[in-house]
């Protein structure tokens, strides 16, 4: 396993790669070793292969006497040029690999979170910033890891060449160097940190991007022709972002530049300095050659290692935030499906349930208390952020840290993995999802066990789709949407029947619709709903509503106000007491007494 709950350090840049891609890993480290110290090498062997050359125009060595310094030159050139071709062909072996390793995990990873952090903006941007770049990211952090390491040991090997002969030279180098090393680290953390904040405003301009070019916003965008003026807000946010990024990015390159050159200017001395023990015999030309271009290779080498130490401390920071994602808390065993068919649904009991959304103070759900029985049919009303749709989030184990109790069948909901409230709870929502898939494996998914035929063609004809299916080119096999070719768009209507089937093929035996009909006219819905309700007779279910019309035939209606149930009881008790609930339906009965006269009419 690659993804760990544990802090990553910098060794991890290294290690991360070995466990991805072992054998192209260590091929890699190898060829970069070889490749780091062969700058020095090339040195020595110039220097050997000038003094010989020298020495044959004097008459004092032979042709013969050149030849393997030739070689060796030929062989270390044509090796470095083989690497950086090679380099390629390793980076693609390696993507590869990180897509069916490391991203596979980053995937599940997410796929066990706790709903708190996909809420969370905090998490949600820690999370995308993490897994966007997981192809690239294992073998590039590599890659500069083992390009610090070449400068390191390029250092190393040059200054041995520099201390063997002029100790002075080396010293002056090291000691101009550590501005470079000070001001690259530096920038590597402003750089990182300035993308951290900047992917904020990217993420909103991306998602403005979506609006300006999604097509399920395009009538939208023509009838209310606000494009030109979504575009304009999206370059703005994404020229804040880029301004933003390029005067940290400007800044560094500043700091980083002063500092190689003085690199630079130290080299050019030193190689003057040289020139009186050349003239004294002190030292050979090839020698001279050789020391003066150590010095120049070496500051070369320091020319670089700031960017090299900026884009390995943006990795360092970026390993900071996978130790944060990797500790984030979880689900347990999340992807465990059950079919729910072993469990008798005998009560669910809230008992003085008090229940606040991690990091914030307002208090949603304030000592709330019901009962719920098999084969009723409850309904949730209330004004918008009264606390509905925060008791379905408890009652599917996306949230656990309420205060008082949750019982399902007398046990404590805590104590129910997630993979068997995934069988007990079956939730149509609002945003349900339209998947552009054969409008039989749209209804299907949401039973993926055994639903025979008969079973799908009952609940088609008793949600009234047949007709629909009827027209389509392919019937159950037609793909929905525009992603196919010979893909059919239906209607919103249409697509809530379908969702209504997906959740009853599901055997849940509790039935949750939180307003997945809210699109619908008020007719329709209480029409839609009076059929679902009596598909679903022997379940128990959760109806979510603000269309009150809808709902009457609950047996039991939970009026939700503030956090807290003010009222419940049937339609009728409700009405009789004249409380919030009647003064709700009434300033909705305009709508009822219409419905009224088109059902019995």
């Amino acid at each position: 396993m690659i993804l760990q709950k544990r802090n990553y350090k910098a060794f991890d840049l290294i290690t991360l790669a070995f466990k991805v891609a072992p054998n192209w890993a260590l091929l890699t480290v190898i060829l970069r070793l070889i490749s780091a110290f062969s700058p020095a090498l090339i040195i020595i062997i110039t220097a050997n292969f000038i003094d010989i050359s020298i020495a044959v125009l004097d008459g004092n060595a032979s042709v013969s006497d050149m030849y393997i310094s030739i070689l060796l030159l030929g062989i270390f050139t044509s090796f470095r040029w083989f690497i950086n071709v090679f380099n390629k062909y390793i980076r693609s072996k390696f993507l590869i690999a990180t897509r069916l390793t490391y991203r596979v995990e980053l995937i599940e990873k997410r796929g066990r979170l706790e709903y708190c952090h996909i809420e969370n903006q905090d998490t949600y941007d820690l999370i995308k910033r993490i897994t966007d770049p997981a192809d690239t990211q294992i073998f590039d952090q590599f890659d500069k890891a083992l390009a610090l390491n070449d400068v390191f040991f390029q250092v190393i090997s040059l200054l041995v060449i520099l201390i063997v002969n002029v100790w002075w030279a080396a010293l002056l180098i090291l000691i101009s160097s550590i501005p470079a090393v000070y001001f690259g680290i530096k920038a590597g953390k402003s750089t990182y940190e300035a993308g951290r904040d900047a992917s904020k405003i990217e993420r909103k301009a991306y998602y403005l991007t979506e609006v300006c070019n999604k097509r399920d916003s395009a009538l939208e965008r023509t009838l209310f022709g606000y494009g030109s003026k979504m575009t304009e807000q999206l370059w703005e946010r994404f020229e804040t972002a880029r301004v933003y990024k390029h005067k940290t990015r400007v800044k560094s390159e500043i700091e980083t530049a002063i500092s190689t050159v003085l690199i630079n200017l130290i080299a050019g001395v030193i190689s003057l300095i040289l020139l009186q023990p050349l003239a004294s015999g002190i030292i050979t030309i090839g020698l001279y050659i050789s020391l003066v271009t150590a010095c120049i290779t070496l500051a070369n080498s320091f020319f670089w290692l700031p960017w090299q130490l900026r884009d390995f401390t943006q990795h360092l920071e970026y390993l900071k935030e996978l130790s944060q994602f990797s500790q984030l808390e979880e689900i347990k065993n999340p992807f465990t499906t059950s079919c729910g068919k072993g469990f008798e649904f005998k009560q669910l009991e809230f008992k003085c349930v008090t229940f606040t959304y991690p990091g914030t103070s307002k208090v949603i759900l304030n000592n709330i208390s019901f009962i719920m029985v098999p084969g009723k049919h409850y309904a949730f009303v209330g004004e918008n952020g009264a606390g509905k749709t925060t008791v379905i989030k408890l009652l599917t184990g996306q949230y656990n840290n309420y205060e008082g109790e949750i019982l399902l069948n007398g046990k404590e909901l805590k104590e129910y993995p997630n993979s068997e409230l995934k069988a007990i709870f079956s939730v149509v929502y609002q945003d349900f999802a339209k998947y552009q898939i054969s409008i039989k494996e749209n209804i299907l998914i949401g039973n993926l066990g055994d639903v025979t035929d008969t079973m799908l063609d009952d609940v088609i004809h008793r949600l009234e789709l047949g007709n629909l299916i009827a027209k389509l080119p392919k019937g159950l096999n037609t793909i929905l949407g525009k992603i196919a070719e010979d893909g059919v768009d239906v209607s919103g209507g249409q697509w809530q029947r379908i969702a209504l089937a997906r959740t009853v093929v599901n055997p849940a035996p509790i039935k949750i619709l939180d307003e997945p009909t809210a699109a619908l006219d008020p007719i329709s819905e209480s029409r839609l709903y009076g059929q679902f309700e009596k598909i679903i007779a022997s379940h128990a279910s959760i109806f979510i509503s603000h269309r009150l019309g809808s709902i009457k035939l609950a047996d039991e209606i939970l009026v939700f106000d503030e956090g807290m149930i003010t009222e419940k009881g049937s339609h009728e008790m409700l009405m009789s007491k004249n409380g919030k609930y009647a003064d709700m339906y009434k300033s909705q009965l305009e709508w009822y007494q219409t419905e009224e006269v088109a059902v019995n009419g």
